[in-house]
């Protein structure tokens, strides 16, 4: 079983994925969203999402989507209170990771919100 390091909370504090120590996110149900490589974040069609690091998810316009327990990133918008983690369900089987694409340059932090959810910036095109 891969333990939790860590959760990713929205802008409005509620808890939305689960870092698994293999670098792996899941959601409350289990299911396989993305996974980190380097602070590099992907989804499971090898394409890249954003950036996780020092706590903070970022999407390609270098706004905040997302945030965990401990930041200690400085350059981020107020982050709200923390609602309480639901109960994680089982975790499905990890899919095979594929290719991953280049890493985008990497643009400027900005002190917003992005309009893209912690769970969003997996499944949108850019």
């Amino acid at each position: 079983m891969v333990k939790e390091i860590n959760v990713i909370y929205d802008q409005t504090g509620q808890p939305t994925l689960r870092l698994l120590e293999n670098g792996r996110l899941v959601d409350f149900r289990g299911q396989s969203i993305g996974f980190v490589d380097s602070g590099s974040v992907y989804n499971y069609r090898g394409k890249h999402c954003g950036w996780y690091e020092g706590g903070i998810l970022r999407d390609h316009s270098g706004d905040c989507v997302g945030f965990g327990e401990k930041v200690t990133e400085t350059a981020h918008p107020l982050l709200p209170l923390k609602s309480l983690k639901p109960l994680p369900a089982l975790v499905e089987l990890e899919p095979l990771r594929p290719l991953k694409e280049l890493v985008p340059l990497r643009p400027l932090k900005s002190l917003g919100w992005s309009p893209r959810t912690p769970v969003t910036i997996f499944f949108e095109e850019r």
